[in-house]
């Protein structure tokens, strides 16, 4: 009888973290999809309107692009790009949530003096191919962290972004900032926000890197003596 329970909460177990991998994954490409979506129309000119195809068109595609990229790679695709069939999960984390809140203040700071079409989506675009990167290609433990750690960092971001909105509904923007020149202004707000990108990397990362040379010597050492 126990064997039977451990049996039974084994494969539940087993079908809870398939469920969670693939929802992960639809996320993800659901979130890469829209994107794209996005940034075709603002720098193809178009709009779904446009072409006659309403907006609800738009979000049905993308549901079924994302469904259909999940399911294959549900059933054989990870095996042809070679990914790591585990970590949707954690796709979906890094993509959606953790790289674009972790890094937002150096795409602030970026944004100061670079002015794109559809930059916000650009940069999304990016922190969901690096999210692929680190969860499904082993990016995670070449740099030798976990992704808690820009769980964290996002975290910082966030708590610092919150006290910069409510210093600014109560008290306003610096008066310094109000006296100099547009570019100065910009040099300013810019160093601010690579301040903040800065401490939220030493909270967030700060003795979590594991040095491959304390690794190799760990590994050496644990080598029996002959």
């Amino acid at each position: 009888m126990t064997k039977t329970i451990r049996t039974i909460r084994t494969t539940a177990e087993t079908m809870l973290t398939e469920i969670g991998t693939a929802v992960g994954v639809f996320v993800g490409l659901a979130w890469l999809a829209a994107n794209v979506a996005t940034v075709a129309g603002t720098v193809g000119d178009w709009s779904v309107l446009a072409v006659g195809v309403p907006e609800v068109g738009r979000w049905l595609g993308v549901l079924a692009v994302a469904s259909l990229g999940t399911i294959w790679l549900e059933r054989d695709g990870y095996r042809s790009v070679r990914a790591d069939p585990t970590s949707g999960g954690e796709f979906a984390w890094l993509s959606v949530c953790y790289l674009p809140v972790g890094f937002l203040p150096t795409a602030y700071a970026v944004g100061q003096f670079v002015s794109i079409p559809a930059a916000a989506n650009l940069y999304l675009i990016a922190c969901t191919v690096g999210g692929g990167w680190l969860a499904f290609y082993g990016g995670l433990d070449r740099l030798g962290v976990d992704s808690d750690r820009f769980g964290w960092t996002s975290l910082v971001v966030f708590a610092v972004v919150l006290v910069a909105v409510a210093i600014d509904s109560t008290i306003g923007p610096p008066a310094t900032l109000e006296t100099i020149e547009p570019l100065g202004a910009d040099v300013a707000v810019a160093s601010l926000a690579f301040v903040c990108q800065s401490l939220a990397l030493v909270v967030g990362f700060g003795g979590a890197v594991r040095s491959p040379d304390a690794s190799a010597s760990r590994e050496t050492d644990s080598e029996p003596a002959e």
